[in-house]
Formats: structure tokens, C-alpha cells, sequence
């Protein structure tokens, strides 16, 4: 008879458990500690698991659970999975699509050629190219295939960045003709194509700007015609390398009120082409998941990707990667996880290098890496 209610309370709770949708900490209400510890202990393998891009497959820690508490363990390691990311199962054409990838990585990694999928673009669907990236990295890498794995935010392979805009050349000379009422002092800043307006003293409204021509990368002279307005204008910053090609102009309006100003502000430049110059990126960060480094002429901009934790970032910067082929060559001088080029510079990607830091272990660890060209 005990052993007839014992079961029957065994299977309701389990039929409890069953139904109910766990949180991270399982309700130390309705189970035991230790029926709450083997629910947690799974709860973050599957997360972690899930992060990894790993399958759902609870059974891999099989050595963490003894038989009585599997179910425990199981249902925890499902949430923490799915707290992540939904498992489904791939479609035959997303098998198949990755089935590509995956033979055009194995094949280019068996002709040591670099790793660069982009190569492929056009002979495959484009809807599809999560699935295609993602098995061309695996048959690259020699990992086995792996059917049904989450996709999105937390893959591990690379996505490339479409919300980027090209970067201008600039051109050899250009005008900005800028409106505006002014009271006290205003800072005209034009960088690039891009004009902004900063109040330095006193309010500024009803500005207005239109632009023939981009301000280069180039060292240039510039000029201001103050075409109305009762105050001095002047400039104060030409474009340099020491101020990232920046030039500013500054109105001065020292009387009280506010007026209205309208300025002709040019600029000459006797060179707008972009030297290429061989040279090395030293970089160094504390780097936990996925980080991706960018290179664009000496411009390096650092992408915690999984938003899981990049620190400590700095670098060094000699040469200039202009807007021309080129190939850049990676050597890890520390850290634990992987670190390889994603994209070499060309036309498809405006003449940026990417570098993936890759660290698949648990926690950030520190790195140290040498990107030369």
C-alpha cells in the first residue's frame, strides 16, 4: 500500500513538474534541494550548450545526473536551452544549403585558400545564407556537421555588417553653405560630407547646411565668407591627421539678441588619394564569446558581437589600409580561444579587414594580437 501512494504522489509530482514552465530557479516550494539542484545544474548546461551552438542534447552530461534524478535534470537543461534559443528543426532546404556551405569550406580549406565565403555569393539562395555561412565554417574548420542548431544572434559564424556606410574619398574641393541664427559663440564642424552645428555659448537655432563635396582624408586648406550676419566668423581647426580631418569654423557674435548668419565655407586639397601604407595593428582586450575587429585605413573599431563582455581594449595603429586590395595576416600572441580573418580587403567590403576573437570556453580571458598587411 506505501509503495502504491508513494508512486502516486511520484507521478504527480512529475506530472506537476511536466506541465509547469520553470524559471532559472526552480520553485523550492513543490521540490526538494536536491531535486532543485540537478533542475539548475541543467538549466545552465543547456544554456551554455545553446550559446555554444551545440545541439539539444541533454544526454552529454550524462555523468553529472544519477538515473532517480534525470528527469530533473532533463527538464532544467530544456529551459536553459530554450531561454536562449528555440530549437527547430531545419527544413530540407536549409540542410541542404548548409550541406553546401559546408563542402565548399571543406574544399577550400583542402586548397588552402582563404576562408571566405563570400566567394560563393550568387550560387546559392540568398535567403539562405545563415545556413550557407554557417556550414562553410564548419566543413572550414573541420568541425562535424551539425543539422538543427540555433541560428541568429548567437552564431558562430560571421554576419556581415550591411548597415555600414561606404566610406567617402573625398574630393579635392568642396563648399558648405551654412544658415543659422546665432547668439554669442557657434562651432561649424565639418567632417567628411557630414556638417554639425555645436553651441559653444549661447543658443543656436534654425540651422541649415548643404554640402557640394566631402571633405578628404587629406590634409586641406580651408576658407569662410561670412555672406550675412553682424559678428566675425573665422576659422579655427583646418582638416590634419592630429584632429582626424576635422575642420571647424567659429562664429563670434558679441552683441546682445541673436542674428542671422549665413556662411560660404571651402576647402582645397591638393591630394585626395589614399596612400597605401604596409604597416601592423597591435590589439589587446579582454574578450569573452565573440569580438570582431574592423580595420579601415587607420580607422580600428572593436564589436562585442554577443554583448557577453569586451574590456580592456586598446591598440596601436602603423601604416594605412587604403582603398585597394591588400592582405592581412593575424598572429596570436595570447589568449586561449581562436582568432582568424574573416574578410580580406576588397571592393565588396569597401577595403575593410575583419578579424574574428573567438573564445569558446567559459569567462573572458586577455588577448593579444598582430594584424599586418
Amino acid at each position: 500500500m506505501k509503495k502504491l501512494i508513494f508512486a502516486a504522489l511520484f507521478v504527480s509530482c512529475f506530472v506537476a513538474i511536466a506541465e509547469t514552465s520553470f524559471a532559472q530557479s526552480c520553485d523550492k516550494v513543490r521540490m526538494s534541494p536536491i531535486r532543485c539542484g540537478y533542475y539548475e545544474e541543467g538549466y545552465q548546461d543547456g544554456a551554455n550548450d545553446a550559446k555554444r551552438n551545440q545541439s539539444n542534447d541533454y544526454k552529454r552530461y550524462r555523468s553529472k545526473f544519477e538515473k532517480q534524478y534525470e528527469t530533473y535534470y532533463q527538464s532544467g537543461y530544456d529551459d536553459g536551452f530554450a531561454s536562449v534559443r528555440p530549437f527547430t528543426r531545419w527544413s530540407d532546404v536549409q540542410k541542404n544549403t548548409y550541406d553546401q556551405g559546408f563542402d565548399d569550406g571543406r574544399d577550400d580549406k583542402n586548397r588552402n585558400i582563404s576562408r571566405l565565403p563570400a566567394r560563393y555569393e550568387g550560387q546559392y539562395d540568398r535567403n539562405y545564407v545563415d545556413y550557407y555561412s554557417k556550414g562553410y565554417y564548419d566543413g572550414y574548420d573541420g568541425r562535424e556537421k551539425r543539422y538543427d542548431t540555433p541560428m541568429g544572434g548567437n552564431n558562430r559564424f560571421p554576419t556581415r555588417r550591411t548597415d555600414l556606410p561606404t566610406r567617402n574619398r573625398g574630393t579635392s574641393s568642396g563648399v558648405v553653405n551654412w544658415y543659422g541664427r546665432v547668439d554669442n559663440r557657434v562651432n561649424v564642424v565639418i567632417k567628411g560630407g557630414k556638417v554639425t552645428t555645436q553651441a559653444v555659448a549661447g543658443p543656436v537655432t534654425n540651422t541649415r547646411a548643404t554640402v557640394q563635396g566631402a571633405l578628404p582624408r587629406r590634409a586641406a586648406t580651408m576658407t569662410v565668407q561670412k555672406l550675412d550676419g553682424r559678428g566675425t566668423v573665422f576659422v579655427i581647426q583646418q582638416p590634419a591627421r592630429s584632429n582626424d580631418f576635422t575642420g571647424i569654423v567659429q562664429i563670434y557674435d558679441p552683441r546682445r539678441g541673436r542674428d542671422n548668419y549665413q556662411l560660404r565655407i571651402a576647402w582645397t586639397s591638393r591630394n585626395t588619394v589614399e596612400a597605401y601604407s604596409s604597416g601592423k595593428v597591435s590589439w589587446r582586450g579582454r574578450v569573452d564569446s565573440r569580438t570582431i575587429i574592423r580595420i579601415t585605413g587607420e580607422d580600428v573599431e572593436s564589436i562585442d558581437e554577443w554583448k557577453t563582455g569586451l574590456t580592456n581594449v586598446s591598440f596601436e595603429v602603423a601604416g594605412y589600409l587604403a582603398a585597394r586590395p591588400g592582405t592581412v595576416r593575424v598572429n596570436k600572441r595570447e589568449g586561449r580561444g581562436d582568432v582568424s580573418i574573416l574578410e580580406q580587403p576588397s571592393a565588396r567590403n569597401d577595403y575593410t579587414a575583419v578579424i574574428l576573437v573567438f573564445d569558446e570556453d567559459g569567462g573572458a580571458d586577455d588577448y593579444e594580437v598582430d594584424i599586418e598587411w
